[in-house]
């Protein structure tokens, strides 16, 4: 892994400099279109685009036999299109910087990497599903099916998510966003403000009644409402970012906002959820980090196991098999400015994800 760090670094550069937002399917097609080409040139593998019709196309490679091993990941990314002119791949000592490379195309270079030694040292003796999705970064709401159904069918799930510090990522925190629509009444500010229904104004009761409910993980991010000073607001939209630890958690935050009275007759509350549920930890799953962490040790590397709030597609995997998250690149700034790997962390997470599916 060692002797391709340089030819790692260029594959990724190539990545990086192909944007992919989760919203642009132009851009994220393209990105798949060339991951095929790539699989075939490097590794000799056949891959099927699925094709989706609003988001962009998830791409699966399955090779070998046996056992199956989902390795995940996804492509798509947080940066809108052009970001890569005001912040370009620059390499600084040991940091790589670009737009989505911790999160998660380094991850990607590294499973290629990995794959490609494995093949190429005849070390396949299972069934590999290469899996890579675009919408993780705004809920996989299309891709999740996907997942779940090549999870049902593994025995393991390897997730190449960022590290935190080079820690694996054992157990997630559920995630999900509430959107609720409040439609009101308006009316002139002066002239008829008895009868109209401030739409904004309900929305400051909810977020009171939020507030006061005891029930933590509901955060009101965004807010958007009315259209001009002298006429009460007939709509109202605001949106939340959900973290809790159980699927219970879920029902007791469903049940709370449907609880809230509103402030007037009259006023139409609608809402909508996106749930990814919490990344569980299993016996088998403790099974899998000691073997990756007995492999690490072996090559001079002291692993640890990290729980996170954040989610992954990783989530709606740990129902069916056994995940391990978090193998991807080492690093940090994930969705900011400053995002960057480390380059020699390139070599030694791919060689220990290739020493992990061979022992499998």
């Amino acid at each position: 892994m060692e002797n391709n760090k340089d030819n790692m670094i260029t594959d990724l550069q190539a990545l990086v400099e192909m944007e992919t937002p989760s919203y642009n399917k132009l851009f994220l097609d393209k990105f798949v279109d060339h991951m095929k080409n790539y699989l075939k040139k490097n590794l000799d593998l056949d891959s099927e685009i699925i094709k989706l019709d609003t988001r962009g196309n998830d791409l699966i490679s399955t090779f070998g036999e046996g056992n199956k091993i989902l390795l995940l990941m996804h492509y798509d990314t947080v940066f809108k299109e052009g970001t890569l002119k005001s912040r370009p791949f620059i390499i600084s000592d040991d940091k790589i910087y670009g737009p989505g490379i911790f999160d998660m195309k380094g991850g990607i270079i590294e499973a290629l990497y990995a794959l490609k030694y494995l093949k190429e040292n005849g070390k396949i003796n299972k069934k590999i599903v290469f899996l890579m999705t675009s919408d993780e970064e705004i809920g996989s709401t299309f891709s999740k099916e996907i997942i779940i159904q090549n999870a049902k069918e593994a025995e393991y799930v390897l997730v190449m998510e960022p590290s935190l510090d080079g820690k694996l990522k054992t157990e997630r925190k559920g995630v999900g966003a509430l959107k609720i629509t409040i439609h009101g009444k308006a009316t002139h500010a002066g002239l008829d403000l008895d009868k109209g229904i401030n739409a904004i104004t309900e929305a400051a009761n909810i977020i009171m009644a939020v507030n006061k409910s005891g029930i933590g993980g509901i955060n009101f991010d965004v807010i958007q409402g009315g259209n001009r000073t002298n006429v009460i607001p007939d709509l109202c939209v605001m949106e939340a970012d959900l973290r809790f630890s159980t699927e219970h958690a879920v029902s007791d935050i469903k049940s709370m906002i449907k609880s809230i009275k509103p402030l007037n007759d009259g006023v139409d509350i609608e809402t909508e959820y996106l749930i990814r549920p919490p990344m569980i930890k299993s016996l088998k799953s403790v099974e899998l980090f000691k073997n990756a962490q007995k492999i690490a040790k072996n090559m001079g590397i002291q692993l640890e196991e990290a729980s996170v709030s954040g989610g992954s597609d990783g989530n709606f995997c740990s129902y069916y098999a056994p995940v391990l998250d978090g193998l991807g690149a080492i690093g940090n700034g994930a969705h900011s400015e400053n995002e960057y790997i480390f380059a020699s962390s390139l070599p030694e997470r791919s060689a220990l994800l290739a020493m992990l599916i061979e022992t499998l």
